[in-house]
């Protein structure tokens, strides 16, 4: 590595942490006097700092999830505006040495953010999934609506609220189908837990322990056995995880249904997909729970794949603009450069709304704003000074 690009990438690392702390920095701080009264329904005193804190340490990858390629782009902008104001690039091809070979460096500086913002995205954001999605005023604690959902065996099911703590569904339904049953039967129960496959300890797991249940029609003897991989009445829950956070009032039977359909699945957001990786994503768009917003699911995932590419494209359509020769002026470039992220984000926006509403196929809505800006990009490239 030569010192001239040492120098380089050095000068997008600054560029970009000055535009990363400004513009992360903005968000959180009108976030959180926005929403200051939310947080103090949480904690008081020394605690509400850690409260606070947490809050958008978390939302971190968020804000940077929304804002990487607008970052990228303005790194971009300061670094090379920066080479123009010191006469640097002059010097440069004085020497012979073209624009496309100095700026090097600023192109390979920008692939290597737009990879971390594919780890962000792959790796951070779902970790942190289930409290990205939560309100200011929520400490995860409060009980949640259940939304009605289908599993890959048509079963729908349902309840009145959720308790996060216990992972508890109240009021908890389901309807089996009459392939699944032999006749519509419904199963119902005061409070049900979803026992994961990961709970080892259980002696069942993968699907709902329903206590205090009835089985309406009840399954008769010769039933009992043909549907015992779906549901079965469990004589003795020895062992199996309590789905109550207080004693259980007698009365009832003790059910387990066997379902793909987990917790998070009947009380997550309906932008969960958007904090998800994208295995998960392609896997819900073939789950039955996913039916309603399927179409917003495939618009958003091909969005994501060609995010890098979209990001890269908005940089060398916003580059020509200080090494086309418009000037010197680091606000002036910028300006320039923040109108055609506008229009840039704008066209993308549309493009997106009408995939999701079906107007366009989710395929075009994600590659349409590709192919028309990377065409003109490509354009605008030539009219590099060289």
């Amino acid at each position: 590595m030569r010192i001239l690009d040492r120098e380089r990438y050095w000068a997008f690392f600054k560029a970009y942490v000055i535009c990363f702390t400004a513009l992360v920095g903005l968000n959180v701080v009108i976030d959180a006097f926005s929403n200051f009264d939310e947080f103090l329904k949480r904690a008081q005193g020394a605690e509400l700092v850690w409260v606070i804190g947490r809050y958008y340490l978390v939302h971190m990858s968020q804000y940077y999830d929304r804002l990487c390629g607008v970052i990228s782009m303005m790194a971009a902008i300061f670094t090379v505006t920066w080479m123009q104001k010191n006469n640097e690039l002059l010097a440069m091809l004085a020497a012979g040495i073209s624009t496309q070979r100095v700026i090097r460096p600023v192109l390979i500086s920008a692939v290597i953010v737009s990879l971390l913002a594919v780890y962000n995205q792959e790796v951070i954001m779902p970790r942190f999934a289930e409290e990205l999605q939560r309100d200011h005023a929520d400490d995860g604690k409060d009980k949640v609506d259940v939304k009605g959902a289908y599993d890959s065996n048509s079963i729908y099911v349902r309840g009145r609220d959720a308790d996060r703590g216990t992972k508890s569904v109240m009021g908890f339904s389901a309807t089996l189908p009459v392939r699944v049953s032999g006749e519509i039967r419904e199963l119902t129960a005061e409070k049900a837990r979803y026992i994961p496959q990961s709970a080892l300890r259980s002696p069942l797991r993968g699907g709902w322990i329903a206590r205090n249940a009835s089985l309406n029609p009840p399954l008769d003897e010769k039933e009992k056995t043909e549907e015992s991989a779906i549901i079965e009445r469990v004589a003795d829950p020895k062992g199996i995880p309590l789905p109550f956070d207080k004693p259980v009032s007698a009365g009832g039977d003790c059910y387990f249904l066997r379902t793909d359909l987990d917790f998070q699945s009947v009380t997550r957001r309906s932008e969960w997909y958007q904090f998800a990786p994208t295995v998960d994503l392609i896997r819900g768009l073939t789950l039955p729970s996913n039916e309603s917003n399927r179409i917003e699911m495939a618009v958003f995932l091909h969005s994501r794949i060609l995010r890098p590419a979209l990001s890269l494209t908005l940089m060398f359509m916003s580059l020509p603009l200080v090494l086309g020769g418009y000037g010197r002026n680091m606000f002036i470039n910028l300006g320039l450069s923040l109108g055609t992220s506008a229009i840039f984000y704008a066209l993308i926006f549309v493009s997106q709304y009408l995939g999701g509403n079906s107007v366009i196929p989710p395929e075009l809505a994600a590659w349409a704003p590709l192919i028309g800006f990377g065409t003109y990009a490509r354009i605008r490239w030539w009219g590099i000074r060289t």
